[in-house]
This record gives C-alpha cells, structure tokens and sequence, in this order.
C-alpha cells in the first residue's frame, strides 16, 4: 500500500504530505497534521501538469507534485518554530532534493515512473510569473551591478529593496539547467560564493560579530561545495542573502533591547520547546542566577510562568485551527505529558482543551446558522 510508502518518507524526509483537489486539501494519512488549510488551497491553485511547484509564503516552501490536471500532492517541511538564518539553510537544503523529493513521491504514490518535469518556484505573496530553472546564460554585467545594490540595502536592513535586487537578480537568467558542458556547474557555484564573499565582508564592515559571520560563511559554502550540481540556482539565490539579512537583522536588534527584553525574544522564538533556565543562559550570555530577577522586574512574572502563557496561547491556536489530537499537541508543545498539559490549560483557561476546541466549533456553527 501507498500509505506505508508515504509514511516512510513522511519520517525520512521529515515532510507532512497532503492531496489537493477541487474538493480541497485533505490529509493522506490516517494521523491528523498542523497544517493552514487557505493557504494551501492557494498554493494547489498555482500547480499546473506538467511542471514540479515550488511555493514560497513567508519563510518556507511547499513542494506541489501533480497527479492529474485537478489533483496532486502538497509535502510541506515539518514545523520549526525558529524564525533565523537556520531557516534558510533549511530552505536550501529542501529547495535541492525538490524536484528528486517531487519525483520518489510521485512514485510511491502511483507506482508509475515519475515523468521528468521542470521545476517552477511561486511566490505566494507576490503577483509574479513563475521562475523557471531553465534558463540561458545572459546579462551577467547586470547580476553583478544588482548582486552590489542588493548587498547595500542589505547593510541598510532595507528588506524592501533587498528583496527588489534579489528578484532583478533572479529576472537576469544567469544560469539555466545545471548542464555539465562548458563547466556551467563549476560557474553556478562560484557565482554564489561571490555573492557569499561580498556578504561576508559588509557584514563585517556592519559590526556582525566575527563567529557568526564566519559561521553563515562556511555553513553556505560548505553546502554548495558538497552540492554535485547546483539544482534551483534561483532557489539558492533567495535564501543564502536572506540568511545573512536574518543574522544582521536579529544582532542589531538585541544591541537595542535590554536584557529582560532579550529574555522575552527568546521565550517567544524557542516557545514550543521545553525551556531551562541554563539554556536561557548559555545563549545570552547572562547568569544564570539573575534571570528571574532580571525578567520578573520588568515583566510581574516568572519565566516558567511567562513560558506557560505562551504555551496555551500557542495550543488555543492549534486547537481551534488544525485536527491535531490533545495528544500531539501536548508533546508538540513540549510538555512533560497529556495529563499535565490538560490540568494546566484547565487552570489556565477554565476548561479542559477538548471542551474548548468544541466551545470553539459550537460557536462557528452557531454564526453559521444566523
């Protein structure tokens, strides 16, 4: 059966997969998933027959493998509740197993041979032609004058222009299909690290302390380097500038925020996982001993405290949007067990989860009626 294929590489590829149709989105396995059922609606609507879909919406991808002009198949990386410079090496990663990760689930799912289909990338939230990755080598004097502009309004943390750029740069069609001839491989690669070496050194000049950037540097060249052709060259294009403009972006911030507010930056960005004091610690720098003191003072509450709120405000969200069972949301949201997660969103809400999930869905019905 598909199903024992699919679940598999659910686990391996660390995916969630779904089935869209005219009918909608629906899950292919029995285990229900966190997943925004509008914007994949959306995201299905892009897929034509014929091309493998990627679709970027904020910061991640979904991978759109059709079935048939009005059905296919959505994998969507598993949640991370980070949103810094890890993601885009995430992104990149899955951005270069796509169109192979696209063809074994065709497979698997129709046992049939997957037919050889270009790769699209789709902006959800911009009104553009998708980027094909076949393109001819052109226009490499204007790459470079907008690879300059957009590593100046990088500088500036101007994301608008910096987006601007990246998409003049992408519209330039520097490299196509990853073609072994004339050593095309060997000039995607090196293009790239150009742009990593430019970012590098302003980032520097920025005052980007010396680990972190020599840590995005060697992370990103280490990959494309391991990479034997670079599949999606626009694909890397996007998301190793927007690592570097993440790391900026987040260092200059925590230069303007106290410590209490640094406190509360990292209990929201890592609030799913299951938080000790010494690894607020360790990551900022600050003992460990006046932590409590330090956040108490500006916030009335203790961390653990602050950390349980925003564990039920992130369950009220999973409660009332997804099918997740009370199960899978205890131990997505990190607690020690479901008895424990429901006693505490019972003292903290009045109700146990179930009963509020079905408060919530009573009260949809009832606005339906009217």
């Amino acid at each position: 059966m598909y199903e024992d294929k699919l679940t598999f590489l659910e686990k391996t590829a660390s995916v969630d997969i779904f089935k869209y149709s005219k009918q909608g989105i629906k899950t292919i396995l029995d285990s229900p998933k966190h997943y925004n059922h509008e914007l994949m609606i959306r995201a299905g609507k892009l897929s034509k027959e014929g091309f493998y879909s990627l679709v970027k919406y904020n910061g991640g991808y979904m991978l759109l493998v059709p079935l048939t002009k009005d059905e296919g198949l959505i994998l969507s990386p598993k949640i991370d509740s980070l949103n810094n410079s890890e993601n885009s090496f995430s992104n990149i990663d899955f951005i270069n197993h796509s169109t192979s990760l696209a063809k074994l689930t065709y497979f698997l799912y129709t046992m049939k041979s997957a037919p050889n289909w270009n790769l699209v990338i789709f902006n959800l939230n911009e009104i553009s032609d998708p980027v094909k990755q076949i393109q001819p080598m052109k226009n490499l004097s204007d790459f470079h004058r907008f690879a300059n502009k957009m590593v100046d309004f990088f500088a500036r943390l101007d994301e608008k222009n910096f987006k601007i750029y990246i998409n003049k740069m992408k519209k330039c069609q520097v490299f196509g299909n990853a073609l072994t001839t004339d050593n095309i491989i060997r000039g995607e690669k090196d293009i790239l690290i150009d742009i990593i070496s430019k970012l590098t050194d302003r980032a520097a000049k920025e005052g980007l302390p010396f680990e972190r950037d020599v840590y995005i540097q060697s992370i990103s060249v280490q990959k494309i380097e391991l990479q034997a052709n670079i599949l999606n060259f626009n694909g890397w294009l996007e998301e190793i500038p927007y690592a570097y403009f993440n790391e900026l972006k987040k260092w200059r911030e925590n230069l303007f925020i106290d410590k209490a507010d640094k406190i509360e930056h990292y209990l929201k960005i890592n609030s799913r996982e299951n938080i000790k004091l010494k690894d607020i610690s360790s990551e900022l720098e600050i003992s460990e001993q006046s932590l409590n003191a330090i956040f108490k003072k500006k916030y009335g509450t203790t961390i653990k405290q602050y950390l349980t709120q925003l564990k039920i405000e992130n369950a009220k969200e999973l409660l009332t949007t997804t099918q997740l069972k009370i199960h899978d949301i205890s131990e997505y949201l990190s607690f020690v067990d479901e008895s424990y997660f429901i006693s505490t969103f019972n003292k903290a809400c009045g109700m146990t989860p179930s009963k509020y999930r079905q408060k919530y869905i009573e009260k949809l019905l009832n606005k339906k009626s009217v």
